[in-house]
């Protein structure tokens, strides 16, 4: 898991990531917490604003709930190590990298060397599911 070059990372030895494609991985998952945002939103909305249950299936609530499951998928997905359990529980659960090395049981600062890392792994994996997609 050398540094490779100015930009790259080679975490294995079929994929090589930039810091963009990290960059891209983390905002991807940043996305759950928007998404529950959302929900949170929406439900707020319709408790204290009026309506009853309503259902459209082209709701930003469908969307919402399809795109957390696809990044809970993601990382559930992944081999299991301390990396995964990072991502889960800062991405996921939106637990703070203080927590997320309690949790697991190391320190601060290796909790930021893991989230280096889990993020790594993470773009390895979306960089090859993008190609994939692709053709």
């Amino acid at each position: 898991r050398r540094r490779m070059a100015e930009t790259g990372y080679k975490i294995s030895r079929t994929v090589s990531v930039t810091d963009e494609d990290i960059k891209e991985a983390e905002n991807y998952l940043k996305y759950h917490s928007f998404y529950a945002k959302l929900l949170k939103l929406d439900k707020y909305e319709q408790d204290y604003f009026g309506g009853g249950e309503r259902v459209d299936i082209h709701s930003e609530s469908t969307l919402a709930h399809a795109r957390m499951f696809e990044i809970r998928h993601f990382i559930m997905t992944m081999q299991n190590s301390n990396e995964k359990l990072f991502l889960y529980y800062h991405y996921v659960r939106g637990d703070s990298v203080d927590r997320c090395a309690e949790l697991i049981g190391i320190s601060r600062s290796s909790a930021f060397r893991l989230k280096k890392r889990a993020l790594a792994l993470a773009a390895e994996k979306y960089v090859a599911r993008r190609k994939r997609e692709i053709g």
